[in-house]
């Protein structure tokens, strides 16, 4: 959940008092060139747009009357974040951008996949993944790693989850293939319809 100080909804209602927007959105977004290894380290957008220049691949959210636009990497990392309006720097910012940082799971949670590679793509979803959708009580589990295809099988909010096909490919995918380009395909075992508490 994402909230707004007073002083950053003071400053929303200031400006649409002063018709620089009339329906206002905040726009959330990872800064230009914010491409860290981790996803504590991170740089944001902030702007105030009109609610109709909502993009296809952002979805939005309400938060006590305001309507905010994020997209798939924004939303996962933000959960728990306050935004706040910066006086001195003229600007809003996040100023808790991420939830308190959850232990690390143990390496090769699963030991029944073995092996250089399946190794490699474990690290990278102990590392770069679950941390990242641990916000959402979600975590990806290494199935089985066969040739160059990987097997996961999603848990959590993200079992059943309406995002989780995005998840899978513009995030699990990404960054898997990212660390480990020997991977080509990654084939998602979940059974969706099991879900208990998806995120959305």
């Amino acid at each position: 959940m994402i909230e707004l100080t007073d002083t950053a909804r003071r400053k929303i209602e200031d400006l649409v008092d002063a018709e620089v927007v009339r329906e206002p959105a905040l726009r959330i977004g990872l800064a230009e060139g914010d491409a860290p290894r981790s996803p504590w380290e991170r740089g944001y957008d902030i702007s105030l747009v009109e609610r109709e220049d909502k993009q296809k691949t952002e979805i939005a959210i309400n938060v006590d009357g305001i309507r905010v636009l994020l997209n798939l990497d924004t939303s996962n990392l933000l959960s728990g974040a306050t935004i706040d309006w910066d006086g001195a720097a003229g600007g809003f910012r996040v100023e808790t951008p991420q939830p308190r940082r959850p232990s690390a799971p143990a390496f090769s949670q699963n030991p029944g996949v073995s092996g250089p590679l399946a190794d490699r793509v474990q690290r990278v979803l102990d590392e770069l993944v679950n941390p990242r959708i641990a916000a959402h009580g979600g975590a990806v589990e290494l199935v089985d790693v066969a040739d160059d295809t990987v097997y996961v099988r999603m848990s959590g909010g993200c079992q059943g989850c309406s995002a989780s096909a995005a998840t899978l490919r513009m995030g699990v995918e990404r960054m898997v293939k990212d660390e480990v380009p020997e991977v080509k395909d990654i084939v998602d075992l979940t059974d969706h319809d099991a879900g208990v508490m998806p995120y959305y």
